[in-house]
């Protein structure tokens, strides 16, 4: 008999029914009409628009603001530089279009950078320091064009967004927005195992730290390009604002700071732990409840990150289960008689002696493991054993197998 962990099957592929050739050229065909009648708008519309001022720009609006995820495990073998997590969000500014038409094309100039003259440098990568030694904070813009450029202390703004300023007056809208888009980041930037104890929670970066956003109307002639550095106007009807976040601000944009960054250990996926019961007499289970002689066996996580906490749940792989939650129930492969009357047990052999209990995922009764901390490994000690559970009229000898699948949570 053999218990095994994790044997996940996978899925079988799903292909996309087509209609051959004939569907891709209909498609064709319609793509290549559809860009016949806007190459024949084209021309109407351009001639509704005039060249405007963008005036009374308001501050950045956060709005398509993404959660923090975690982008890759911090476990004790985690390399430096590593993002660990991440999140996206964009910055709405608004603007009113000038009450008179421009002479000259105008466009709204989107900017960013860490300010000079504040806190500690700021990294040729852009990283900064935090309130966690050993984790980093990183802010990217993603412009439009498709680069992501990294923000750094520069002494005039990095163009990373703009848009042309051009009203439609038979519309009636007076108002109109820009929107840039942006990234931060969680760096690991030590060894992971010299981070601190405790809880790790990003909630500023250095103090004295600043990122001001900016918008500015130029003169298109003016030739700001993305990716360029540029000097914000003081003068003319024409925006020229700028809004800053402080050391703590700029992790709580949108709302609250970054949850604490999940410690863990390295998983190796589809693990397959088998443990071999033996072939046993069924005259050695005189009574219910009988068990045979136990098979010890560990199940161990290596690489822990210092704070990890690691629990483990328990499954039984037999549909149905078992009604008895603490007994895994009976299978055999095709062609074999199964045994009757019997089941599997597994105990902790941690002192507690204690029965595991099988069940569905996130509703599954969950185990601390022990972590070896000097040498990064977590495990919890079972031992497997078949236990009678029926009468004398109902046991039966023949094939006992039964299989636990586990899942590791790290709180």
């Amino acid at each position: 008999m053999s218990t095994n962990a994790l044997p996940i099957a996978g899925q079988p592929g799903i292909r996309a029914a087509g209609n051959g050739t004939g569907a891709r050229r209909s498609a064709r065909l319609f793509f290549a009409v559809l860009m016949l009648m806007l190459g024949l708008a084209s021309g109407s519309a351009h001639a509704q628009f005039e060249n405007r001022v963008a005036t009374n720009c308001t501050n950045p609006n956060p709005q398509e603001i993404q959660p923090w995820t975690v982008t890759n495990p911090l476990t004790s073998s985690t390399a430096i530089g590593t993002i660990l997590m991440e999140r996206r969000f964009a910055l709405s500014t608004s603007f009113t279009f000038g009450s008179t038409p421009a002479v000259d094309a105008h466009e709204l100039v989107t900017g960013a950078h860490w300010a000079m003259g504040f806190g500690p440098p700021v990294g040729a990568d852009g990283i900064v320091p935090t309130n966690i030694d050993g984790i980093g904070f990183k802010w990217e813009a993603l412009s439009s064009d498709g680069v992501a450029r990294t923000l750094r202390k520069e002494a005039d703004p990095l163009a990373v967004e703009k848009i042309n300023v051009l009203l439609q007056p038979n519309t009636g809208i007076r108002t109109g927005s820009t929107i840039a888009s942006y990234k931060q980041y969680l760096v690991l930037t030590k060894d992971p195992n010299a981070l601190p104890s405790g809880e790790i929670k990003v909630t500023n970066v250095a103090s004295g730290l600043q990122v001001t956003i900016y918008a500015a109307d130029f003169l298109k002639s003016v030739g700001v390009s993305l990716g360029s550095t540029f000097q914000m106007p003081t003068l003319g009807p024409g925006c020229h604002q700028s809004v800053t976040y402080d050391s703590t601000g700029m992790v709580g944009i949108g709302g609250g700071p970054p949850p604490p960054i999940p410690n863990k250990c390295d998983v190796v996926a589809n693990q397959i732990i088998p443990v071999d019961l033996g072939r046993i007499p069924i005259d050695r289970f005189k009574r219910i409840n009988d068990t045979s002689p136990p098979k010890h066996f560990e199940i161990a996580l290596s690489n822990c990150a210092a704070n990890a906490k690691p629990t483990i749940s328990f499954r039984d792989k037999a549909t149905p289960p078992n009604a008895d939650k603490t007994v895994l129930r009976l299978s055999a492969p095709g062609g074999q008689s199964l045994a009757q009357g019997f089941g599997i047990i597994m105990t902790r052999e941690d002192g507690s002696r204690e029965r595991i209990t099988y069940g569905d995922p996130g509703a599954a009764k969950k185990y601390e493991m022990t972590l070896d901390k000097p040498g990064r490994t977590a495990k919890i000690p079972l031992s497997a054993q078949y236990i009678r559970t029926g009468g004398d009229a109902e046991i039966k000898a023949g094939y006992a197998g039964g299989s636990a699948e586990f899942t590791f949570t790290f709180p």
